[in-house]
């Protein structure tokens, strides 16, 4: 389907803010010089123009030009569709977007507005902002009147109070990949499924001898990773069916953030960015890289082989589990048209899109059909997916009215500051504690020690 004319104009001036051509309150070129360069009438262009002041992204002054907004990444367009990650960092995007083109016409990627009508997010973002986004129970249903097409427990942690607030449309364990080579110069001995945290150490501490401490393993203190060792230790941020519903301090949370913060101890040197570890490893620099099954992405992109995967080391005293990567496909309450988002619902889990996700092995497809045509069970590396599947865990409880947001944001600061763990942990459970007893949630019991929770 042909785009028209101002989209086209459109999309021009929004790739230009995006790549940061145009900043906060430059003039933008003009718009003849616009038309020039794409080939498009005056008209057009002034339409365009006209049409993304309404947006409030330009605004423009008489006799002096349009001028770009402050703000403008927080307005919502209804050609964007945000995703969670730098468009480039998702090489299936483009084509993924082409194929939904006959179904909704002119849509566009885009990261550096953060919301938009239609959205593709991940787990945490659902879970503590899902006021935000319109319940599609109803569409889901009539979308697609028989579930059984889909893997059923990975919906589980976004059906809040009988809503559906997000729907996954892809999803994978976290696993290690990890490079042989390296492993075999460090003397180090191949990891197996069930290896332990010894055994893991030993082989960071024999790779630290041939590798800078930055090209070992991708550790840094964000929550997808914080949350994958706690899970592993047996720890929840909360659990809602205890009278004290908030764990955060619990021994099982601060066992998994001791021996994480005991990985950083022995691998944080100098920093690096996200591109930069993951170029390391796809050229045999560094030794592993701690993901979901959507790192297969780069991987296949690369042509680079000298790789293989593993599970995470057992913790002592922990459980064979490991959280859920979900990519969700959502709808802000703020969209007008049932019908589109109608649309996207169907378009999204369609069988051609779902394929075509698997093509890139982009984690596992939510489609089974989909899946298994995906996964290479005679490839081992591949394979491990497929068995880790069953040991995933969906209890996250982050969503309101657990302060989920909050806690994450704190245990970010306490690894990334150095704050101690008792007592920073301690400190952020009672603050948790403090705002559900406002919220009314929880029971009235001696020792959650909140003035709240004691005048109800």
């Amino acid at each position: 389907m042909t785009q028209n004319k101002v989209s086209i104009v459109r999309s021009h001036i929004l790739s230009m803010l995006e790549d940061g051509k145009i900043k906060t309150g430059d003039k933008i070129p003009a718009a003849r010089e616009i038309a020039e360069q794409l080939n498009i009438s005056f008209l057009k262009v002034q339409q365009a123009v006209e049409s993304l002041c309404q947006d409030g992204v330009l605004h423009s002054h008489s006799r002096k030009g349009t001028f770009v907004q402050p703000n403008w990444e927080t307005r919502i367009l209804s050609e964007n569709i945000c995703v969670y990650n730098p468009v480039e960092y998702l090489p299936w995007l483009p084509q993924m977007l082409e194929l939904i083109e006959d179904s909704i016409p002119g849509l566009r990627s885009t990261f550096a507005f953060k919301r938009g009508t239609l959205e593709v997010r991940t787990t945490s973002h659902v879970l503590t902002e899902y006021h935000d986004y319109m319940d599609l129970s109803d569409i889901f249903a009539e979308c697609y009147d028989d579930r059984s097409l889909f893997f059923e427990k990975p919906f589980r942690p976004f059906e809040i109070n009988g809503k559906i607030v997000g729907i996954p449309f892809a999803f994978s364990p976290r696993v290690i990949f990890f490079n042989p080579k390296l492993f075999e110069k460090a003397g180090c001995k191949l990891p197996q499924p069930g290896w332990t945290w010894a055994e893991f150490t030993d082989c960071v501490k024999k790779l630290r001898k041939i590798l800078p401490e930055n090209q070992i393993i991708n550790w840094y203190p964000g929550q997808h990773p914080f949350m994958t060792f706690i899970i592993r230790a047996g720890g929840k941020l909360f659990c809602p069916e205890e009278q004290d519903p908030v764990a955060i301090d619990s021994p099982e949370v601060k066992e998994g953030l001791r021996l994480f913060r005991e990985l950083g101890d022995l691998v944080a040197g100098e920093p690096y960015t996200e591109e930069h570890f993951r170029q390391a490893f796809l050229s045999g620099q560094a030794a592993m890289h701690l993901s979901g099954r959507h790192y297969m992405d780069h991987i296949i992109r690369s042509d680079f082989d000298d790789w293989s995967t593993t599970p995470l080391p057992v913790f002592q005293g922990g459980v064979d589990c490991t959280a859920q990567a979900t990519d969700l496909v959502c709808v802000r309450k703020s969209c007008t048209s049932p019908e589109l988002a109608k649309k996207y619902i169907t378009a999204m889990l369609s069988e051609k899109v779902q394929d075509y996700l698997g093509q890139w092995k982009h984690n596992i497809p939510i489609r089974k059909s989909s899946a298994f045509k995906s996964l290479d069970l005679d490839d081992p590396r591949d394979a491990l997916f497929a068995v880790e599947v069953a040991k995933i865990s969906t209890e996250f409880n982050l969503e309101p009215p657990f302060p989920g947001a909050l806690v994450l944001k704190g245990i970010t600061r306490i690894l990334r500051d150095g704050i101690d763990l008792e007592e920073g942990l301690n400190e952020l459970a009672q603050a948790a504690r403090t705002i559900l007893g406002i919220e009314g949630t929880g029971n009235n019991t001696g020792h959650i020690g909140s003035v709240f929770y004691r005048s109800k």
